[in-house]
């Protein structure tokens, strides 16, 4: 169930929403006291939003919502089975979109007093997003954050309590709320392709939009890299209708610079690591080590040295970003920075699990090819001995990606071991398969430095238990996630814990 607000009055909110309609006036003193496009979480005085899913149709469910105790519903059709009369039924062409425009309105339109930076792309969204908050608190600016792994408001913080990185409507609209009634006045907010694509951020109002670097993903729901690209594309297209919109882009991204640049906006912030292009904020003299980077921020704020308590030379990239928001939105140069240099590690980024044995075992959330490639040639310039890559790809997800990330674990590391990664409703022994068959085919050979051991727990520990001094083992894909997602429903996981639950049982 949503967090709710006072009840008001539905024909005023309807307004407020944008939603056109004509109520009887019988109506006319019926009130609102939660939104919720899930039947099951009705409650008496509710107003249920029917939208078509990409497994089940929410029209279906239009009944139950009301013997719940829904008092109105909004749907894109009449529902299928006769209601109470007195169950006023508010068509729209597009559900999904009145639930954003609803939830806003039910909260008092929460961003249009908040600073909202939306940051997108593929990877590096989290860490960009916490490292812009980190940029903004250092500059004493009463900032918040909601990604993937948690949310923070002014120096709170609790876990994200799902696995979505931008939360239906409904709960994103209330969570804003709280952090403008929190006195917060900036908010980071990572904002997924799902998020753009299904309407869950069409309710808020972004001053700014980041990109980091835009690589294959979720063509499961976009069916091309194009259509991928242009749902991401959707959160700069909502900044450039402000005459102070604000966009930052990576000017090394290959893919996605070059369309995303001749889209019209107020500002323009780019940035690179690159020392061939041309950028706003460039970063010169960079050192990265096992659990440091150091570089020099040439912006357009001055330059700066920053020392960034992160491993990674790819995190120089997501510092350049957080910090020409942070300073396009307020902060000063010298304070941002000293909040960049605050941050830890990010909860399963580049995590490394030290309890004193001879090797190294990180914990990364790499779940893309290109993540992977990124991290394991980031893991090598610090490995004396063998680099093992501990891998899967998820189920109902995108197919394409599997055999790319077997041919990248191949190429670049010396041992693969190939393993669950949320086979959901699939079989898992195919995905496994796919992505072996990647691995083979880029030269990886089967029972020689490619092994398939389903049973992630085991794989982990196959790892570790073979692992010798010097070596590097990444456990990729799973990061910060608590639980695995499988065919008989969750399992309770922490990729850490059970790494390090294998390393005592080595050396005990």
């Amino acid at each position: 169930m949503h967090p709710t607000r006072a009840a008001r009055p539905l024909a005023a909110f309807l307004g407020a929403a944008g939603i056109d309609a004509v109520l009887d006036s019988s109506l006319a003193g019926l009130e609102i006291s939660a939104i919720e496009s899930d039947s099951r979480s009705v409650t008496p005085g509710s107003l249920f939003v029917a939208m078509p899913g990409l497994r089940v149709d929410g029209h279906r469910f239009i009944a139950d919502a009301v013997a719940r105790g829904a008092v109105a519903v909004v749907a894109e059709r009449p529902p299928d089975t006769p209601v109470l009369a007195s169950i006023p039924v508010i068509t729209v062409a597009n559900a999904r979109l009145a639930l954003s425009n609803l939830a806003a309105a039910f909260n008092d339109h929460p961003s249009r007093a908040l600073c909202v930076v939306g940051i997108t792309g593929t990877d590096g969204k989290t860490t960009s997003a916490t490292l812009l908050w980190h940029a903004w608190r250092g500059a004493g600016i009463a900032a918040a954050s909601i990604t993937t792994v948690d949310r923070r408001t002014g120096d709170g913080l609790t876990d994200n309590p799902s696995r979505q990185t931008t939360p239906d409507a409904p709960e994103l609209q209330a969570e804003l709320a709280r952090i403008r009634d929190a006195g917060c006045t900036h908010v980071a907010l990572e904002t997924s392709s799902h998020a753009l694509e299904m309407h869950r951020a069409d309710g808020v109002e972004f001053r700014a939009a980041v990109f980091t670097r835009i690589t294959t993903e979720h063509l499961e729901l976009h069916g091309s890299l194009d259509r991928y690209l242009a749902a991401k594309a959707r959160l700069l297209e909502r900044v450039s209708a402000r005459p102070d919109g604000i966009a930052v882009l990576d000017a090394g991204d290959p893919f996605g610079f070059p369309r995303l640049a001749a889209i019209p906006v107020a500002t323009r912030l780019t940035y690179t690591d690159l020392p061939d292009i041309a950028a706003d904020l460039r970063a010169e003299d960079i050192s990265a080590g096992p659990s440091a980077v150091r570089f020099i921020a040439h912006t357009p704020w001055g330059t700066a040295e920053v020392r960034l308590r992160l491993a990674g030379r790819f995190n120089v990239r997501n510092a350049l970003a957080a910090l020409a928001a942070a300073c396009a939105t307020g902060a000063e140069l010298g304070s941002a920075v000293r909040g960049l240099e605050a941050a830890e590690a990010v909860t399963g980024r580049m995590e490394r699990v030290d309890l004193g044995q001879p090797f190294e075992v990180v914990v990364d959330y790499a779940h893309t090819s290109d993540a992977l490639e990124t991290v394991l040639r980031e893991l090598r310039q610090t490995t004396s001995g063998r680099l093992w890559a501990v891998f899967g790809s998820a189920g109902e997800r995108d197919l394409a990606k599997r055999p790319a990330m077997g041919s990248v674990a191949a190429r670049l590391a010396d041992v693969s071991v190939i393993t669950d990664e949320d086979p959901r409703g699939e079989d898992r022994d195919l995905i496994l398969e796919q992505i072996a068959t990647g691995a083979v085919a880029a030269g990886g050979v089967r029972g020689g430095n490619v092994f398939v051991i389903p049973d992630r727990e085991e794989a982990i520990g196959f790892a570790v238990a073979n692992a010798a001094p010097g070596d590097t083992i990444l456990c990729a894909g799973k990061g910060h996630e608590k639980t695995l997602e499988t065919a008989t429903g969750e399992i309770r996981w922490d990729e850490r814990a059970v790494a390090a639950e294998a390393i005592r049982r080595r050396f005990s």
